[in-house]
């Protein structure tokens, strides 16, 4: 009985050690991420969003601190978290991960965070509850390089918003 355990777990520790060292599989890996995170330049902004990212630059800029640049793909990065929270009827950070992961490995950002917000008629509003918040203060503070913004409502005309900031 014990010749055979041993047997088995020799046999597995083998097994993970080939797979582990095999530069194929990091290479498909590899691959694989790179074409699942396409950069996406393409973004029509509106007034609100426009007027968001103006509000967020001005209040960084009145706290001696850099304002950020817009980056179209980490707006279309927002844009698909509100489309999530719309069609799950929830405010969240669900599947920040991946939206993190994204940044990451498209734009080489070291560090990502995220604003979201829910039914908030004007961009003073949405701006004036993240300032009012620590949480999103500090994100608002942070120390990013740049930013995306995507505002989208829901079937009753309600908003969701993501922010999210990077620096790379």
């Amino acid at each position: 009985m014990k010749v055979t355990i041993i047997r088995s777990i020799s046999i597995i520790g083998l097994l993970l050690t080939f797979a582990s060292c095999s530069t194929e599989s990091n290479e498909e890996t590899d691959s694989a991420v790179n074409d699942t995170y396409l950069v996406d330049n393409n973004y029509s902004y509106s007034d609100i969003e426009l007027e968001v990212a103006r509000l967020i630059n001005d209040y960084r800029v009145s706290q001696g601190l850099n304002p950020l640049e817009k980056i179209n793909h980490i707006s279309n990065v927002s844009e698909d978290h509100d489309q999530y929270m719309i069609a799950n009827n929830t405010l969240s950070h669900a599947l920040f991960a991946q939206r993190e992961d994204n940044l990451k490995a498209t734009l080489g950002a070291v560090t990502v965070g995220e604003n979201v917000a829910y039914n908030y008629a004007t961009a003073q509003s949405v701006v004036m509850a993240w300032l009012n918040s620590a949480s999103h203060k500090s994100n608002i503070e942070g120390n990013y390089t740049h930013f995306g913004i995507a505002i989208r409502a829901n079937a009753e005309g309600k908003m969701y918003f993501t922010n999210m900031f990077i620096r790379k």
